[in-house]
């Protein structure tokens, strides 16, 4: 029964999708970039090639606005798939949570209501400890440090026990990026994070670190994060340049001090029990497709760290760069309150890969 009702909310979802195009607690995105000719798929297939297989259909599921790097590669990743199978595999892209909220749409893949989406830390909910050490605090020195470790040997150690443990199968590791403090007023010091009311996920990680820096986190859904700036709910929020730009926070937020204090990862995920029972043909495909998809991705969000912070610039966003003495400010706050202490406790096993993470750096 509890199947049976999951089922029939998605599918209300998808219909209320199509009829209204965007959550109706978010303001519309803009509308999709068309993509670039040279992400069109150049693969040939005999069109009989697969005809003794049958269609699949997998629903992927994402929270990003469609202009989003995220998005734009998952575009990427269902024509290399149609491409690669001759129009065999249908991915439908759902973007803005239309299939609900993160958890809700995790809950569904783990159950096997939907084959794929994409999930950040909270993943690490599920019995996957070690997929919290990526948004540790401080961990990561830049871009190169982190696809060297998470798109290497490390981030695969980090995710190989999910198929047993959540019945879902980590397929990529692909990059939200690094996380910067947006606000409604000028922040430069650590006193004037002092009883600023900032919207975090729901995610004691973040609630514990904005809290030991002297800020008053607020737990708030993703979707309501633009009227909850605007309404003045809450001062400010912390995401990526990339994320305030096609959210259009930016409207509603005056200044970003450029902390990069965490680095936020995007898990592509893929309910094990569906990926098993596919045709190994066409678990290569997929595969393949998402080799290419992920490449991709990460050029779009190290190209966006750039691109967007300019644009938000010249959208009359103030940006404040951290030196290192506030830097060392934030760290101190955060191991003073025990936070990494915390943290090695209620992740096990993470201490021992931070350690390696770096070293690597």
């Amino acid at each position: 029964m509890k199947k049976y009702f999951a089922a029939l909310l998605i599918a209300v979802l998808v219909l209320g999708f199509a009829a209204c195009g965007h959550t109706p607690t978010e303001p519309p995105a803009p509308p999709a970039a068309t993509p670039a000719a040279d992400t069109t798929p150049a693969v040939e297939v005999d069109e009989d090639e697969f005809a003794h297989l049958d269609l699949v259909t997998i629903r992927f599921a994402h929270w990003f606005a469609e202009t989003h790097p995220q998005h734009r590669a998952l575009l990427r990743f269902a024509d290399e798939a149609a491409a690669r199978s001759g129009g065999m595999i249908d991915v439908q892209i759902f973007p803005n949570a239309v299939l609900g909220s993160e958890d809700v749409y995790i809950d569904s893949i783990r159950q096997g209501l939907l084959e794929m989406g994409a999930t950040g830390t909270m993943i690490s909910r599920y019995e996957a400890p070690l997929v919290a050490l990526a948004e540790m605090p401080f961990l990561f020195s830049g871009w190169d440090h982190v696809r060297a470790t998470l798109g290497a040997d490390i981030g695969w150690e980090m995710t190989e026990e999910m198929p047993d443990h959540v019945g879902m199968r980590a397929l990529a590791w692909t990059a939200n990026g690094f996380r910067q403090v947006s606000t409604n007023r000028l922040v430069d010091s650590m006193d004037d994070f002092s009883g600023l009311r900032i919207r975090v996920p729901n995610v004691p990680l973040y609630m514990q670190s904005f809290a030991a820096l002297g800020a008053n986190p607020i737990a708030m859904p993703f979707g309501e994060t633009f009227t909850g700036m605007e309404q003045g709910v809450v001062d400010g929020q912390d995401n990526p340049f990339a994320t305030v730009r096609a959210s259009s926070f930016y409207e509603v937020q005056s200044n970003i001090l450029e902390t990069r204090h965490m680095f936020s990862p995007t898990l592509w995920l893929i309910n094990e029990e569906f990926y098993q029972g596919l045709p190994e043909e066409f678990r290569q495909i997929l595969d393949e497709s998402l080799a290419i998809a992920v490449d991709y991705q990460w050029q779009l969000s190290i190209e966006a760290d750039e691109t967007d912070r300019q644009y938000l610039i010249d959208a009359g966003i103030v940006i404040t760069e951290v030196d290192a003495e506030l830097r060392a400010q934030m760290i101190q706050a955060l191991e003073d309150a025990g936070l990494y202490e915390w943290f090695f406790g209620e992740f096990p096993g993470t201490e021992e890969f931070a350690n390696r993470i770096r070293e690597m750096e």
